[in-house]
């Protein structure tokens, strides 16, 4: 076989090969596209693993959901369909793709429950601190006030036990419209 000939075969396998991945690409992207579309739009199916990662929980009326799976962290996201002064309630878990301990991941999550009691912008200060059973654990619970571009915001912050290990629970809004029932309401509900 002559050496453009071998050449010439080579270079079609390496074009086939790279047809292959961008097609593959491709379709990874789209399904990728469809699934974060699916999330967002609070697809129930969505909502339903996710509660079944991290912790099932009621809904509160009037919210929506948006559950995410990032590279670490297994998010969702609970928001009111009209946004002004409204509480948001979030849980954040590690996934299974951590390689840390419990330990490890609880003071992970803590940290970063305390960098979010600081956000950038807003000075955070502790109003309240208290305990409850979530699950059936004595927990801590730490509520914050502050400014942020002129807002009082109020901000919950605790970690409880999860389906798959320490789960962060935040929940804040306006503190003027803070709904202490919502709060209790949703924390009870927590299975």
């Amino acid at each position: 076989m002559s050496e453009s000939k071998k050449l010439l075969i080579g270079f079609g396998v390496v074009g086939l090969i790279c047809i292959c991945v961008a097609c593959l690409a491709f379709f990874g992207f789209r399904q990728f596209g469809k699934s974060v579309e699916k999330a967002a739009n609070g697809d129930p199916a969505s909502l339903e693993k996710m509660q079944e990662k991290i912790a099932g929980f009621d809904v509160p009326p009037g919210y929506k959901s948006m559950v995410m799976s990032l590279v670490l962290y297994d998010v969702v996201s609970l928001t009111p369909d009209t946004a002004r002064g409204s509480t948001a309630i979030i849980l954040m878990q590690y996934n299974s793709l951590s390689f840390a301990s419990e330990e490890q991941i609880k003071q992970q999550l803590q940290e970063m429950a305390e960098q979010q009691s600081g956000q950038a912008g807003a000075s955070m200060k502790l109003v309240d601190s208290y305990e409850t059973v979530i699950r059936g654990e004595t927990v801590a619970v730490n509520v914050s006030e502050g400014d942020y571009q002129g807002i009082a915001i109020r901000q919950l912050t605790t970690i409880f036990k999860g389906n798959n290990g320490p789960t962060i629970l935040l929940i804040q809004s306006a503190a003027d419209y803070w709904d202490e029932q919502l709060v209790t309401d949703f924390i009870a509900s927590i299975r």
